[in-house]
């Protein structure tokens, strides 16, 4: 580890994932470095100022820099997670922002999971990378909820909602559409929770060519597909036989297998029927879960019909692993700090904050080859932090330097492990 520092490692790691970007000036390389290294080396409030009282930049460059538009997600396909055979997804959500005061663009009343209400604030919808049993996720980029401008004409992928087009669900699947490529280069499947099991969102997203896993409703109506004989003569042919009943499900039509989710086991009814809000064939997967005393069944749907129950059930349950990052980036990384009256900069603070969350993780995972440590992203920041006041001291040291050798002291170019990782302790 100390062979190669903490904050060359985030300089080698930001300009890796540079290379997969289109060409950048010098000078913007050399600003989003410093500006992930500040991200992860400052306690306190993140603004402006406050990066350039730390770093080594004016604040107005900091303000101009913000302004200018940049391809999050080329960048953070750098970082993805490695490809080791598990079925890889897109999973997407939203989140809410705190946020005071009347000037802020986009501000209004947005779903707080955490408060179990609506709030006054801002909202941004965010794409992580997410894999199938694998309790990590990287992110991609994310978008604000703004209002959105219905001029012109109705593109193909929307054209199925028949009104409000300026909603949530419009939102979600213009934002899809304008990183369609490089979306799809990951992974076609989508994962969301139950906002997205709506018939705009499904129908909108197959037609971008995507698939989608997520969650139905408990009340959900389903209603078996009919594969007796055809009738002979005119008439439209039968397609249903009857509605599915999630606590009463036919032997002959629903296929049960055993997985095991987090130590514990859980039964699996799949079948293939189709969905009358969603209007199309979908895979459906009930899951038999045990809540103490308790037995609960909750149904999973996919419009890949090929998936198999497990992996439909792993998918859906990697799809938390976004929250994670949410939360990483509001206690270490300043997702809700950033203040502006110009919806750019702020969208570009959002992303550069989750985006450091992806920087800690590969320091993480770097730390943890070369010593064996397991450290959460706070604990990096630790790291990080400690590094960087080591380098200021050596700074401050070497432009000290006198006639006299016996005053003089020399710091090596190696941070001491005692020093490094001071204060900081491994996760859990």
């Amino acid at each position: 580890m100390n062979k190669i520092q903490p904050l060359d490692q985030v300089r080698s790691i930001v300009a890796s994932a540079l290379n997969r970007t289109a060409k950048v000036r010098k000078n913007f390389e050399s600003f989003l470095t410093e500006t992930m290294i500040l991200i992860l080396t400052i306690y306190g409030r993140l603004n402006f100022l406050s990066m350039s009282r730390h770093g080594d930049s004016c604040e107005s460059r900091f303000r101009q820099n913000f302004k200018k538009q940049f391809d999050w997600c080329a960048f953070n396909s750098g970082m993805l997670l490695a490809d080791d055979g598990h079925r890889v997804a897109i999973a997407l959500d939203h989140s809410f922002i705190s946020k005071s005061g009347k000037k802020t663009p986009g501000l209004g009343r947005y779903w707080s999971g955490c408060a179990g209400m609506a709030k006054r604030g801002l909202e941004i919808l965010g794409f992580a990378q997410v894999a199938a049993g694998v309790s990590d996720a990287r992110f991609l980029f994310a978008v604000q909820t703004m209002p959105l401008s219905t001029r012109g004409r109705t593109p193909s992928y929307l054209e199925h909602m028949k009104e409000d087009r300026d909603n949530q669900t419009a939102k979600c699947l213009r934002a899809i559409y304008d990183h369609r490529e490089q979306l799809l280069n990951i992974s076609d499947i989508l994962v969301g929770d139950c906002l997205f099991a709506s018939y705009n969102f499904v129908t909108g997203a197959v037609r971008l060519g995507f698939n989608v896993i997520s969650r139905l409703r408990d009340d959900v109506v389903l209603h078996y597909l009919y594969t007796g004989p055809r009738k002979v003569g005119r008439g439209r042919p039968k397609e249903l036989d009857g509605t599915v009943d999630i606590h009463n499900l036919r032997e002959d039509t629903f296929v049960r297998e055993t997985v095991s989710l987090d130590g514990d086991e859980v039964t699996l009814f799949s079948a293939t029927v189709k969905g009358k809000a969603l209007k199309r064939k979908i895979k459906v997967v009930v899951a038999e879960l045990k809540c103490g005393d308790k037995v609960m069944r909750k149904v999973l749907f996919s419009t890949d019909l090929e998936l198999t129950a497990s992996e439909i059930l792993l998918i859906y349950h990697s799809r938390f692993q976004i929250e994670f990052l949410y939360r990483d980036a509001k206690q270490n990384t300043g997702l809700e700090h950033w203040q502006s009256t110009d919806s750019d900069r702020l969208s570009f603070g959002y992303n550069a904050s989750l985006s450091a969350v992806n920087v800690a993780m590969e320091i993480s995972h770097r730390i943890l080859e070369a010593t064996g440590r397991r450290l959460s992203v706070a604990s990096v920041k630790r790291v990080l932090h400690n590094a960087s006041m080591y380098q200021h001291i050596k700074k401050f040291i070497e432009g000290q330097k006198s006639d006299n050798q016996k005053n003089n002291y020399a710091l090596t170019d190696e941070i001491p492990s005692n020093l490094l990782f001071f204060g900081v302790r491994d996760s859990a």
